[in-house]
């Protein structure tokens, strides 16, 4: 028999994560742990894993190295140390005491075109960049948008696999190729992970997980929590007027990451997307 999950539980303090954490397993159910660089539409998957009762953890790092790496590259590059979030403790706290004894776990992981990926993280973190609060209020416009290829840290989502599946899990994302349909299932002695590309149908991702995670799951709906919002719509504005030079575009759209996930039309459809007069991004 299968119990569900309650969802009066669903989002964990620190104690009550903690305490989670020392069970091996929730009412016959292993935990869920949505694992995945930020910005690349892991929200709306956990929103429909929680309503479908499921034990879900959802963090973005777990690898101590690569953590303190991030951390020193934001602070040569001038961010303000950020507030402290709960997905940067339940990451370690899931490291020591759920990976390193060799689980029980399922992964689910996401990729993202990076582009669009790092325009996003990056007005996300606008107020560490700057160092002041309501960044897209306060920093003139054409400041914002020289600030995305002068203060951010872009390779994030080239590395994010290395940095931390591979080292943490012992999985290679890039060990055989990648569906077209947008997902699929890696996995090693120990762990095994369901890799989904945002892109996909959400009808998709929705059948993806239930076949991993051998349960019904809930229909995956957007989950834009701040369309409509006054930094909503700055950042609508940001992305249709911010200029990308065509070498900052080559090397993302060239690098491994984007060649093994995305298929030479699909690249060359976000070359076109951001770059539609051949060389700046208008």
């Amino acid at each position: 028999m299968i119990v569900r999950f309650p969802v009066s539980s669903r989002i964990p303090g620190a104690r009550r994560a903690a305490r989670w954490l020392a069970l091996r397993r929730w009412g016959g159910l292993e935990p869920v742990v949505v694992y995945q660089m930020a910005k690349v539409g892991s929200t709306s998957v956990v929103d429909a894993l929680l309503r479908s009762r499921l034990p879900t953890f959802h963090v973005h790092r777990m690898n101590p190295d690569h953590i303190r790496r991030l951390q020193a590259e934001r602070s040569d590059r001038g961010w303000g140390a950020p507030p402290p979030q709960l997905h940067e403790r339940l990451g370690g706290q899931l490291y020591e005491r759920v990976v390193q004894r060799g689980g029980p776990l399922k992964v689910v992981t996401l990729v993202r075109d990076p582009i669009a990926r790092n325009l996003s993280s990056y007005f996300e973190h606008l107020d560490s960049i700057w160092r002041t609060a309501g960044a897209h209020r306060v920093v003139p416009f054409d400041e914002l948008c020289a600030g995305f290829l002068e203060r951010y840290t872009h390779r994030e989502p080239l590395t994010w696999f290395d940095d931390e599946l591979r080292p943490v899990l012992g999985l290679d994302v890039y060990a055989q190729p990648f569906p077209a349909k947008g997902s699929l299932i890696v996995a090693s002695d120990t762990f095994d992970a369901l890799v989904l590309k945002a892109e996909a149908p959400d009808t998709e991702k929705q059948r993806a997980l239930a076949a991993y995670l051998g349960v019904a799951v809930a229909p995956i709906r957007p989950a834009n929590r701040t369309a409509g919002t006054v930094k909503g719509l700055a950042y609508s504005r940001f992305v249709r007027e911010v200029r990308l030079p065509a070498t900052y575009v080559d090397s993302m759209l060239d690098a491994w990451y984007t060649r093994h996930f995305f298929s030479d039309a699909e690249r060359e459809t976000m070359r076109e997307k951001y770059l539609p007069n051949g060389d700046a991004k208008n």
